[in-house]
């Protein structure tokens, strides 16, 4: 394994340096109009030519994609040892075809994003869209690859070790891909968005690159989308730009094949239909129908993608719509619909300009349904309503602040469920796009508004501090949030404080705590501790929302692991009767059914009638289709002289089995004995 992992780091390193290595060779801007000092063409005293002295600069691209490096991995270099949370499991450790490595990327690219997790659950599809990204699991499955994919004969340890140590790496290729996401930022910031003011594109790539709320796209492996996503948006508006400036074919395709990987990323590429042509307008000067009509081949590349998605995807299942862990807005009517979303917006411009409070999810109900009767939808809409209208007014005027707005709310917008039901109210990851236009819009207005500044020496020493300052401070705090995404224990235990209304993070945080008990499993006391606490979790997530069956199953299994079945039985019985697909439900009914029987045997051979009644009783409740728990109960009552009840329990051993002498034996004396 630690042999496989060498060859892996090496492999991943050698595709890192290979992508920077054209960057840096292609897109020097300025770098024609510097030219060579004069000691290049002067002899030392010995007559010997003096090599020219490279002169480093802020303004360089290579030295700020060295800053951007640098930042990157001070930043997350704690996640390397981080394992899986959250989603992870879904994508990858539980799905069967990255599992397979390279041999389950046709399954990858011929279904849903999560249908082999879904299966394995015994569940369908839950949104109507679905959820079709296949290329991070194509990563996925290529790193399984390079790791290994023969896993038949390990057991369960062995199988967590493996899994924690893959993940390590995995966590690795995040952070370089996200590095280099930032160096591609860059270059589009210097080539396309601000060719004549390098000092506003390294502040703007600063500001994306140490913003904490990107720590759950770059902390949470199965995020990798977001990063590619971004990634190879950016690299289609460069190719785009490029091929307008060469001509060369070559551009053109490698823009097509971009803007194709970028749509396999997740589905925020489309909005390039609108962007990539107005770029154009901005900062070509062409005429938007030159821009649309430039977008033309790129149209081959979106069809072969919906042909894709459309045999890939499948229709939500049945329910899934009812369910408001999946519908955020299914209790809201619909004008209460309408201002919760718009209230979310501004929830998100709050978490950009401050991102105190960081949590994995916002679902039902963190986020509370609102009316229009709340002052802060108003504010929401008024602040969105004068975007819009600045946005026109300088795109109008080809201003880059209208490049960004647009870029912002043109993302914003798919992710906002205005227009479709993303499963969530919602998230940190899914404001990562839109945070691009953040970024590009703070980068300018930072350096205009201390440029206004009349002393050159304060307003560059002014934007230097401020700058530092803002490093500093995003730093602590992203490396702090990373400590969180450890694992699904540390991120819901912390992140149960952030979110106390979520009924999502009461349930993993509850399901934490049994992770804890069952690792101190030889400690009864601290085991015990862990368990109640478990209780107190899902006590809240099915006080937040009852139909939460998952939260019903493992709740009864804390009860029953602290001795305590009668309680157990009531939520395992809700389940069957309401949710009987639920996994697990039937093996922990059948155990429950199997304890309780045990019990009226032993309360039996000790003359204990009323509480093998009663034990029998509950063994039918768990176990409706065994006929001995009904044949007990039925001897149980008969000998204590019921034998109406004794009748009713013994038809109902001869309903599940006709042959069974025994008991129609009994049932036949009872019956007599009834009538005298």
């Amino acid at each position: 394994m630690h042999q496989m992992c060498a060859k892996c780091r090496k492999s991943f390193c050698c595709v890192f340096l290979s992508i920077l290595g054209p960057l840096f060779r292609n897109h020097m801007p300025g770098k024609s109009k510097q030219k060579a000092p004069a000691a290049a063409h002067q002899q030392d005293e010995g007559n010997k030519p003096v090599a020219p002295a490279y002169k480093y600069s802020l303004t360089d691209i290579r030295v700020q994609s060295l800053i951007l490096i640098l930042i990157g991995f001070l930043f997350y270099a704690n996640t390397f040892s981080h394992e899986a949370a959250f989603d992870d499991r879904m994508a990858i450790t539980d799905n069967e075809y990255v599992q397979q490595g390279i041999a389950g990327i046709g399954g990858i690219l011929t279904t849903d994003a999560f249908q082999s997790y879904l299966e394995h659950k015994n569940s369908s599809n839950q949104l109507a869209g679905g959820r079709y990204r296949p290329l991070s699991l194509i990563t996925f499955a290529i790193e399984q690859q390079l790791m290994g994919t023969d896993h038949a004969n390990e057991n369960a340890a062995e199988k967590e070790q493996r899994v924690a140590e893959e993940m390590h790496m995995r966590h690795v290729v995040n952070v370089l891909l996200y590095i280099v996401s930032l160096i591609v930022l860059l270059t589009l910031f210097h080539t396309v968005i601000f060719p004549d003011e390098p000092v506003i594109a390294l502040l703007a790539a600063l500001i994306f690159a140490i913003h904490p709320l990107h720590t759950e796209v770059v902390a949470n492996v199965k995020s990798r989308d977001e990063v590619l996503s971004v990634l190879f948006i950016a690299l289609t508006i460069l190719k785009a730009f490029a091929y307008k400036e060469s001509g060369k074919l070559k551009d053109l395709v490698f823009g097509c094949l971009f803007f194709f990987c970028a749509l396999l990323s997740k589905e925020y590429a489309v909005t390039l239909i609108v962007i990539l042509p107005i770029a154009f307008y901005l900062f070509k000067n062409e005429p938007l129908p030159y821009g649309f009509k430039t977008f033309a081949p790129y149209l081959i590349s979106l069809g072969l993608y919906i042909l894709l998605r459309l045999n890939a995807v499948t229709g939500a299942g049945e329910g899934a719509e009812n369910n408001v862990l999946n519908n955020p807005y299914l209790y809201a009517g619909g004008l209460q619909k309408l201002a919760t979303e718009i209230f979310v917006l501004l929830n998100y411009l709050k978490l950009l300009l401050f991102p105190d409070v960081l949590t994995a999810d916002y679902g039902y109900s963190q986020i509370p349904i609102v009316s229009f009767s709340n002052l802060l939808v108003w504010l929401s809409l008024a602040i969105h309503l004068l975007m819009v209208v600045l946005m026109f007014v300088y795109l109008r005027k080809q201003h880059v602040i209208g490049f960004a707005i647009l870029f912002y709310l043109a993302n914003l917008m798919l992710v906002s469920n205005l227009f479709i039901n993303i499963g969530a109210p919602m998230g940190e990851r899914l404001i990562y796009h839109s945070s691009v236009g953040f970024a590009i819009a703070a980068g300018y207005l930072l350096s205009k508004g201390f440029g206004m500044l009349n002393i050159a020496r304060i307003s560059k020493g002014g934007l230097a501090g401020f700058t530092i300052v803002l490093v500093a401070v995003s730093g602590f705090k992203t490396i702090e949030r990373n400590r969180d995404w450890k694992n699904d224990t540390t991120l819901f235990l912390a992140d149960v404080n952030k979110s106390p209304n979520s009924a999502l993070v009461n349930n993993n945080a509850a399901a934490a705590c049994m992770s804890l008990a069952k690792k101190d499993k030889q400690d009864v006391a601290a085991r015990n501790e862990w368990l109640k606490k478990a209780v107190q979790y899902f006590d809240k997530a099915l006080s937040l929302y009852p139909d939460y069956y998952l939260s019903r199953v493992n709740r009864g299994l804390c009860y029953y692991n602290l001795g305590m079945p009668d309680k157990a039985l009531p939520d395992w019985d809700t389940v069957r009767k309401y949710a009987p697909a639920q996994e697990n439900i039937k093996k922990y009914l059948g155990i429950a059914g199997k304890y309780f029987f045990a019990q009226g045997m032993k309360y039996k051979a000790a003359s204990m009638a009323d509480s093998s009644i009663y034990s029998f009783k509950k063994s039918t409740e768990a176990m409706p289709d065994s006929p001995e728990g009904y044949y007990e109960l039925g001897r149980a009552y008969y000998a204590k002289g019921d034998y109406a009840n004794a009748i009713i329990a013994f038809e109902k051993v001869l309903s599940l089995a006709p042959a069974y002498s025994d008991a129609r034996t009994l049932y036949e004396q009872a019956k007599a004995n009834a009538r005298q």
